[in-house]
This record gives C-alpha cells, sequence and structure tokens, in this order.
C-alpha cells in the first residue's frame, strides 16, 4: 500500500508539473552539532552528533503544492570509522499533496500525505492554515523538524480535508488514515480537528479513534476487541507580545477492551505542559511544569527526564555593535523515572534522584539565517567520577532556501 500511494503522489507530481509552467519552491534546513561525554563509558568519551533536518513546498500553480521533509539523527562522528561509515536515523518526516479549493465564504484544503502530516503538538497547523507566529513552548524546540514535540502524530497514510473559514480565524477538518500500530496489526484512524487564532486565544484541539482491522497473525483474536483512543490540545491565552498561559495536554494511546471494559491510560502515552509566560519590556519569564513520555524527552535540547519545573529567562534586546541578539538561560529541576502520577505519592516523589540543568543560550542572525548556541551543564554530574559528562555544547545553524 506504502508503494502504491507512494507512486500515486509521485505520478501526480509529475502531470502537475507539466500542467503549470511556472514553478516555485521553497525550502527551510537546519542542522545542530552536539559535543558531549559518552554517559555510558567508565572514562571521558567524547562524542560528537549531527541532528538536522530539511523542509521543502514545491509550489505547482496557485492551488497546488507538495510538502517533503526528512530529518537525520547521527551517532557519534568521532568514532575509529569517521572516514567510513557512522550509524545514523534517516527518516522521511512528512510527503504530501495539498489542492486547494476557494469560495467566497471559505477556502478548503484536500491533502493526500504519508508520514507525519499536521502533528498534533507542535504549531505547524497553525503557521500553515493561519499564517500565525509560533507559539510552543521554547523548552519543546527540537532540530528534527516535525520528528520534533509531538503529542501524537497524524502518522500513516491518509487523506486530510481542512476547510478555513474567510470571515473568521477559524479552521476545521478531519483526517483519515491507516498506520501499522505494532507488528500484530494495521490501524485505521479517523481524527476529527478544531484551529482558531483570536487576538487573545489561539487554539489547536484534536481527537480521534484508532480501530485495528487488519490481523498479521491469525491466531491473534482481540484485534477487534479494542480501539486506541487519542486526544490532544495546544492553547495560548494572550499572546507573544502579553502576560500569557500556554498549555498542551494530550494522550496517544487510550485504550477501551470490549473484552475487559477496562479504561488505561499509561504515563509513557501522557504529554502534560503548563506554562505561565511574562514580559517586562524586552525580558522574557517562562515557568514550566512538564510531565512528557521519555521518548519525546529525548529528541528536546533542555531537559532530560519526564518530570519537572523549567525556568527560562531571555531578552531580545541584546546588543553588540549593530547586531541584535537573543540571550537567555533554562534552568531545570527534573525528576528521575518519575511522571504526573508520582505527584500523588510524596515520599517517593525522589527516591530515584533528582536532575539540576543549567543551560545559557545565545542566537542571532548569521548570513541568511540564524545561529544558535548553547551550553548545558549537568550541576549533579560534577559529583560523579567523570565530572566532564556535565558539560555538553550545541552550536546549530538555520536558514530558508
Amino acid at each position: 500500500m506504502k508503494r502504491i500511494l507512494t507512486s500515486i503522489i509521485l505520478i501526480t507530481l509529475m502531470i502537475a508539473g507539466q500542467a503549470y509552467a511556472a514553478s516555485f519552491f521553497s525550502g527551510y534546513a537546519g542542522g545542530k552539532l552536539n559535543y558531549a561525554g559518552n554517559e555510558n563509558a567508565t572514562e571521558y568519551e567524547p562524542n560528537l552528533k549531527l541532528q538536522a533536518f530539511f523542509s521543502g513546498q514545491y509550489n505547482f500553480g496557485k492551488n497546488i503544492w507538495s510538502h517533503m521533509e526528512f530529518s537525520l539523527n547521527t551517532d557519534n562522528l568521532l568514532s575509529e570509522s569517521i572516514f567510513h561509515e557512522t550509524e545514523s536515523i534517516f527518516q522521511i518526516d512528512e510527503l504530501s499533496l495539498i489542492l486547494r479549493n476557494q469560495s467566497t465564504t471559505s477556502t478548503k484544503y484536500y491533502s493526500i500525505f504519508m508520514g507525519t502530516y499536521d502533528p498534533v503538538g507542535s504549531d505547524i497547523f497553525l503557521q500553515r492554515y493561519f499564517g500565525s507566529e509560533p507559539v510552543a513552548s521554547k523548552i519543546t524546540e527540537s532540530w528534527l523538524g516535525l520528528a520534533g514535540s509531538i503529542l501524537y502524530p497524524h502518522f500513516g497514510i491518509g487523506f486530510s480535508d481542512i476547510v478555513v473559514f474567510n470571515s473568521k480565524p477559524m479552521a476545521a477538518g478531519f483526517y483519515l488514515y491507516i498506520n501499522h500500530e505494532d507488528e500484530m496489526y494495521y490501524v485505521f484512524n479517523a481524527d476529527g480537528r478544531f484551529g482558531c487564532t483570536f487576538r487573545y486565544f489561539t487554539a489547536d484541539i484534536a481527537g480521534g479513534v484508532g480501530i485495528p482491522f487488519v490481523n498479521d497473525d491469525p491466531s491473534y483474536k482481540a484485534a477487534w476487541q479494542k480501539e486506541n483512543f487519542h486526544l490532544g490540545t495546544t492553547i495560548l491565552f494572550g499572546n507573544n507580545y502579553t502576560q500569557s498561559f500556554f498549555l498542551q495536554a494530550g494522550i496517544y494511546d487510550l485504550t477501551s477492551s470490549k473484552m475487559s471494559d477496562n479504561l488505561f491510560m499509561d504515563p509513557d502515552d501522557t504529554y502534560i505542559l503548563l506554562e505561565p509566560r511574562f514580559i517586562s519590556g524586552q525580558m522574557h519569564f517562562n515557568f514550566t511544569f512538564f510531565s512528557l513520555p521519555q521518548k519525546t524527552v529525548d529528541k528536546f535540547l533542555f531537559i532530560d527526564d519526564t518530570l519537572g519545573l523549567d525556568c527560562n529567562v531571555y531578552t531580545t534586546g541584546f546588543t553588540i555593535g549593530s547586531k541584535t541578539f537573543t540571550l537567555g538561560a533554562h534552568a531545570s529541576l527534573s525528576l528521575t523515572g518519575k511522571s504526573f502520577n508520582d505527584l500523588f505519592e510524596a515520599d517517593k516523589m525522589f527516591e530515584n534522584g533528582f536532575n539540576i540543568n543549567v543551560t545559557p543560550y545565545i542566537y542571532t542572525n548569521f548570513l541568511s539565517g540564524e545561529i544558535h548556541s548553547q551550553l548545558k551543564i549537568k550541576c549533579m554530574k560534577f559529583s560523579s567520577a567523570v565530572w566532564q559528562n556535565a558539560i555538553s555544547l550545541d552550536v546549530g545553524f538555520r536558514t530558508n532556501l
């Protein structure tokens, strides 16, 4: 099925490219190098790793275009085989074809896609359909494009229909897609979505159900006996220029079993982020409580654990000569191996230990893009035998193509 849909998309793109004489390409790319010690080694072992992404849009005409995004995450580049091969994860995050149909009251977008499309948790839905500014929390920054902060993905092979209303900044629609939840069976998913961007209120709300329908193992009889519910929301009260409150919450795999009539929620699939934001002149103060899945945290820059608090203080008005910089620092306290469920057992909160990280950062415009750098200091690592692992450095660059 993947090969069939890929062929359909590629053939359609070639036909569209020939049908429209005037085509246009725009893109966005970035890469980040991370220098840190190998925490699994008994002595200091430096690691240099690369994260990179590329996102492109090819316009075949006024009302038809395609999106493509891929990301790369490498292993240690400083190994003995640096001039031979380095293990890496290459992922095609999105391949899609979009058709637009405009009327006097609304604009409709029809899409066929493979990969992760309009993921819930990022603000890509709001940016694509409303042209809004980014509103996501800065602790969720990633250099893996769509593979970064995701409450739950519209992942698989599918179709979407989104309508944007001309009279108000509101959009609604649905997604139908098929994915392979695990090695046992395929899942048909149906999701609804609503978004809006008012002056002092922004929201992106989605939810749906996945129904297993193809079983690779004939002896497995329970595929039809359960549904996988998923939902997520991103809400900002206020805006980027006022005092505001940002929240995200989501559940990826809430399973209802017809056989047992039980409802089960796994912390590994539950996402909670609460963030009041304050502004004083050019100073910004963001305070964040988070309880996130480990697979999500692994892709972030500023936090290492699943449950904790973060304080981000930064200014957008730091200048050197004629050059303007954004200068700031994250300070976080996080608990090892804990989730929101552990908040009700205060006596066990610190049984696995905790981490305190301080991460100063700076970024500015450079050439045709933006250069970022940060130094992460893991305070609790200084007491370990390999204290050098307490410090890591990241340098990255993003640019429009």
